[in-house]
């Protein structure tokens, strides 16, 4: 069809076809959109049957608000919808550095309303269909052009109903032709649909970050014991004897002896180069972000420059500190993704820059 052409003519208040009504004027037809009067072209071989406004002027919205009707008109005349699947995760940080993650959703479902109202107004919103079920509301809004709607979507997130969008934008011209290919897509096909706003997925959320604060409360414990074990014992092992601290010395030696053969064998070597905070950062955020690709999510932060070893790394591989007190973290696999917020109100940074004003090793990472 062309720019021109209209799927859909309204007669008596329904939506019909071009093969399924008389040709030319005598369709009886009108525009959805404008209200004038449409030609019927049904009789050609080579283009499927087609509407266009009896006046060589017509309107912009005939195509996409007869694809609307029609939809409202399926949904009005079978009385039941699939409704989209719901997926999101909610996470909390905790003391240790790493996150805790919990997925939450529920499957598609379809449902068969008890009352199905056709193009509500609320409050100067419309509503292209409203259905009702044990006493609960749906929006249902009905998308069948390019355009974005960001304020109305952002006007029915603000109400204290669910809704969803049915997207009809992608099909074709034989596609909307075909009754039952239409009907499929305006009724179950779980792909062209998406929550507005759930109220039931919101209820998921907030009992998920119920149990994750929880879960977070004794993971915060047990960590803090443990590193208050780790402090207290601290001074028995500077207490150990002399066989111990030589073998430390010595273990410290080759260590830094390599770190300085790399340096000079490589181009990670970057002996008096002072970085700024937000380089520093990105060379803790590399080595985090390595720590999960690479090492099991697992690694040795440094309690100097606070970049991250592989684990069961005894110094630091990057600073010049002697502490054998690499903190062992564990990392979330979607770092990545929640990195962003870490950052926002981190010092990690900053406190690198005064452990270990400068290193000796850069960090290899991809």
């Amino acid at each position: 069809m062309t720019g021109s052409a209209i799927p859909l003519g309204e007669r008596d208040g329904l939506m019909l076809r071009a093969y399924e009504v008389e040709n030319g004027l005598r369709c009886g037809c009108v525009c959805p959109g404008c209200r004038r009067p449409l030609v019927a072209a049904n009789q050609g071989e080579k283009r499927l049957p087609y509407f266009r406004h009896a006046e060589l002027e017509g309107c912009s919205n005939g195509r996409s608000e007869g694809i609307r009707r029609a939809a409202v008109q399926v949904i009005a005349q079978h009385q039941r919808l699939l409704l989209p699947s719901f997926t999101d995760s909610v996470s909390q940080f905790l003391k240790s550095g790493r996150s805790i993650v919990k997925e939450v959703g529920f499957d598609t479902a379809s449902i068969i309303p008890e009352q199905v109202e056709k193009f509500v107004d609320l409050d100067g919103l419309r509503a292209h269909v409203r259905l009702t079920l044990q006493g609960h509301s749906l929006i249902v809004r009905i998308k069948c052009s390019v355009r974005q709607e960001h304020e109305r979507k952002r006007r029915l997130q603000g109400m204290e109903v669910s809704s969803i969008e049915i997207d009809l934008n992608l099909l074709t011209d034989a596609q909307i032709n075909d009754q039952a290919v239409f009907t499929h897509a305006v009724l179950d096909d779980p792909h062209n649909r998406a929550w507005i706003r759930s109220l039931k997925g919101e209820a998921l959320i907030s009992r998920a970050r119920a149990e994750l604060k929880t879960e977070a409360a004794r993971l915060n414990t047990e960590w803090q014991q443990a590193e208050d074990e780790r402090i207290a014992a601290a001074p028995t092992v500077e207490a150990q004897p002399d066989v111990q601290q030589q073998e430390y010395l010595d273990a410290l030696v080759l260590h830094r002896n390599a770190q300085v053969e790399l340096a000079r064998s490589t181009t990670r070597g970057c002996a008096g180069i002072e970085h700024t905070w937000k380089e520093r950062e990105a060379l803790i955020v590399a080595t985090m972000f390595q720590a999960v690709r690479e090492w099991g999510g697992v690694g040795a932060e440094c309690s100097s420059c606070r970049l991250v070893s592989p684990p069961g790394s005894r110094f630091c591989q990057y600073c010049a500190s002697d502490s054998q007190r690499l903190r062992e973290l564990r990392f979330s696999p979607d770092l990545e993704l929640t990195i962003e917020q870490i950052k926002r109100c981190w010092v990690t940074p900053h406190e690198s820059l005064r452990g270990a004003r400068y290193l000796i090793v850069l960090p290899e990472v991809s």
